[in-house]
This record gives structure tokens, sequence and C-alpha cells, in this order.
């Protein structure tokens, strides 16, 4: 048996993210991300197929510049002649996605094309209706319905036995039973890396190589517009200690990758868990870098420092709005001064911070969008982020939307975290919201005192000056609907 895993060539130009919740321009981040998800899928495929898994993101000549093209994807995918073939979706870059699919069922007529990600769980059955080319969907975590279905390849493919899965027959599309979570997903294997071209998924601000170290899934906090509950549970569940140190080795010694995005949603929901991973990093005496996200009112100055200590060097924070009562209504479960205090001991004990914001949010007027911009840009933040809210289905927001007949666009790749917006509220306009994601980038980040401050770094660094300007591009342009 001969299995192909393929993340879909850029849209239009365009390079996208998709990794779970993250799923947006990568210009967005200014950095490639590696496919987590389907280094995972490619260890558990070795055990039973031969396996070849590329990211049209980064394949190609001059160093991955452009990407392949689907021309180039789809003579890969040939070359290879799998039984299966694995694809990697998401909402923003879906028709882009759905084509690649169209176009690797016409060169590889008799495999078997499978689609997983956010798109096929949020949307169940609707994900198979846009296009035949689909023949069966993954829904929520993909690793053990993708094993037992490799498993079951030889046995009649009786998918109606694989909770989690979605299938074409007789022009019907048929469903098993949801799966529930695995509850120990340190049975996952680590991903097989050595499928990646790992020198190119670089960080903008030193062009060193980074991955992805998944230390946990889950959330139980009950934010009202995230779909992170609805992909990986409401439930905490992490790794091993044992687990992630293993994990974080291995890319030392194997790829001599030395920076890290621990990929989770809450790094200190668990502290004394978060504090044996800082401490275990110090004794090990690593030289490593490693960044990720938490929520303002789940740190102290102890395990801060911790985290400092161990290299972390980039805390990411929910911030979304400077309001409290769309806050509340959010579900939030956060105060605004627990915003202010996080970002103030995290400037306390030097930990660079990344504040993301998200506007068009129920509640949201001309007024609060002046505030949240105002606390945006004077609450000491080294970095922000700030997007459009977005009603996905499957989440509180989603049927709040459909249910008051707030959604303005009927394509599933504007449900876009980093594009423009498709809410309008009554009190907000969609048009005003986008104005409000290019006012808080032009007033953060065209500051005199910042841009001064960035200036000799950008210019140090050639890499991250392009990365630079093509964040910029996206900053004004992805706000903007195209007619």
């Amino acid at each position: 048996m001969k299995v192909t895993l393929l993340n879909p060539p850029p849209v239009d130009g365009d390079k996208f993210i998709r990794e779970g919740r993250c799923m947006q321009s990568v210009d967005s981040w200014a950095a490639i991300w590696p496919p987590l998800s389907l280094g995972i899928l490619a260890s558990i495929a070795k055990e039973y197929a031969e396996v070849d898994l590329f990211d049209c993101n980064v394949e190609g000549d001059k160093g991955g510049k452009n990407g392949l093209s689907l021309d180039q994807a789809i003579k890969r995918v040939e070359k290879h002649n799998p039984d299966m073939i694995i694809i990697n979706t998401s909402f923003p870059s879906i028709e882009g996605d759905v084509k690649t699919a169209e176009e690797v069922k016409k060169a590889c007529p008799d495999a078997t094309i499978v689609g997983f990600g956010v798109f096929f769980t949020l949307l169940d059955e609707k994900a198979m209706t846009g296009s035949d080319a689909f023949d069966i969907g993954i829904r929520g975590e993909p690793e053990d319905t993708f094993k037992e279905l490799l498993m079951s390849w030889n046995n009649g493919k009786q998918y109606i036995n694989i909770p989690g899965l979605m299938w074409r027959e007789e022009n019907e599309i048929k469903r098993s039973k949801d799966r529930a979570f695995i509850e120990d997903i340190d049975k996952l294997p680590i991903a097989s890396r050595e499928y990646f071209r790992n020198e190119r998924y670089t960080l903008p601000h030193n062009g060193e190589p980074f991955t992805l170290i998944g230390v946990s899934r889950g959330c139980p906090y009950p934010c009202t517009y995230c779909i992170a509950p609805v992909y990986y549970g409401k439930k905490l569940r992490r790794h091993s200690l044992e687990y992630v140190m293993s994990e974080l080795e291995e890319c030392q010694n194997k790829y001599n990758i030395k920076q890290f995005l621990f990929w989770e949603e809450v790094f200190t929901m668990d502290r004394e868990f978060g504090i044996a991973i800082c401490d275990a990093i110090i004794d090990k005496k690593w030289d490593i870098s490693w960044a990720t996200t938490t929520r303002a009112d789940l740190v102290d100055e102890e395990i801060l420092t911790k985290m400092k200590q161990a290299g972390c060097t980039l805390m990411g924070l929910g911030i979304e709005t400077a309001d409290q009562n769309i806050m509340d209504l959010s579900k939030k479960k956060e105060k605004v001064e627990d915003i202010v205090n996080a970002v103030a001991l995290c400037n306390k004990v030097g930990l660079t911070t990344m504040g993301h914001f998200i506007f068009g949010l129920p509640g949201e007027t001309k007024d609060t969008i002046e505030k949240t911009i105002d606390f945006g840009v004077n609450l000491g933040l080294d970095y922000i982020q700030a997007y459009a809210a977005v009603p996905y289905p499957k989440t509180e927001l989603g049927e709040l939307a459909r249910e008051k007949g707030y959604i303005q666009s009927n394509r599933w790749m504007d449900y876009n975290f980093g594009g423009y917006s498709i809410m309008d509220l009554g009190s907000i306009s969609p048009e005003d919201v986008d104005i409000a994601r290019k006012e808080i980038f032009r007033r953060f980040y065209m500051r005199p005192s910042y841009a001064a401050k960035k200036i000799k770094m950008l210019a140090s660094n050639p890499k991250q000056l392009l990365q630079a300007g093509k964040f910029l591009k996206w900053m004004n342009t992805k706000g903007e609907k195209v007619s």
C-alpha cells in the first residue's frame, strides 16, 4: 500500500497555515509553519504503507520561495502512485484545497482521497457536498480514525465501523458515529520530521529553523468564538513530561532545531506542569528558544521567571478587547485588569509579548473599538495581531450569527480569522471592523518610538526586513473585500 500526505499548494500566490484552529495566510504570521498534524499522520502511516509527505508551501526550487504549483504537486503525486491521498484543509484555503483534490482525482482516479482538518469537523456532511473529489472526510482528531482506516484497507473498507468518518456510497454521503477524544495523547507517535524540509521553516526575526511541539490539547473555557474546544475538546489533555522532553531532544539531536513553538491553548493552565517543563529544560542546560500562548489571568511572576530562564522568548496573550462588556458577552471569563497585570509582569521579567485582538464581537461599537485601540497601543506590548471575529459553525458565536442574520458571506473561504469581516452586528458594520484592524496596526507599528526601536533590528537582518514587508502588505490588503 502507498500513502501520500499533502499540504496543498499556495492559493493565488497565498500560502496558508492549516494546523488545527490556526487557519490563515502565512503573511499574517510572517512565517510558514511546519504541518505538525501531517507529520504525526505520517508516523502512523509508516506502520502500514510506503509514505510520501510533502508540503507545497516549501517545496520546489529557489529554496521553496514560491512553493510548488498545482501542476508540480500533481506530478509528484503521480510519481508516487498512491492508493490513498491525505489532503490537509482549512476554511480560508478551502477553494484551493478542493481544486487540488479535484486535480489529484483526475490524475489518480483509483486512489482514495481523504480530507481532514477543522473544515471537515465543523461542517460535517456539508464539507463533502461542495465537490465529489473527496471520497472520505475525517471529523475531529484525525489520528485514531486514520489509523483504523489504514487497518481496514484490506478488510473490505468497512467504514461504518470506524468512528469519525464520512464517505460516499451510491451518490449519498454516509456518516459513522462520532469519535471520542483521545484520552492518553502520549500514545500518539512523534511527528516524522524526516519528511519535512525543516530548514525552510524559519523564524522571521533570526532566520533560524523552528518547529511546533504539541504539549497539550483541549480547553475548558467557554469563549463563544473559539473552535479549539470543538476540535480538541473541553478537557485539558497533556503529554507527559517525558514525552515533551523526548520530542525536544529528538528535534535538537536529529534535526538541529533549537527554536520551538509550544503548540497548545494555555501553557500555564496546568501551572505545576508548566514549571516542571521549565525546570527540566533548565536542568538539561539546553540552548533553546521557545514561544507559547496563555491566558492573562493564569500567570504570575514565578512561572514567568521560570519560563524566561528556560528559554521562552515570546508570550502570546489572547486580549481580544478592552471592553469588559464584550469580554463578558464572549464568555472569556477574564477581567481587563488581568490583561494589564499580565503584560506588566511579562515586561518585569523580560518576556517579549504578542497581544491578540478580535474586533467585531457582539457588543462592539465605534466607541469600544476606539477604547481597544487606545488600550492596545499603550499597554506595553512588543507585538500585536488583530483579527475580525468569525462566526464558525459549531461555536456559540456562529449559532448566534446565523440566528440573528449577521453573516454577510456564503463562501466558506471567507471564514478567515486573518481576513475581512463577514458579520454585520447592527451596532458596527463589517467595513468599520476592517478599518479598526488597519488602524490598530497603523497606530501601534507606525509610532515613531516603536519604529526607531525596530528599524535597527530590521536593517541588520535582510530576511526579517523581507518578512516585515510581507506582514505590512498583509495588513493593508487582507482587510479589503474582493469584488
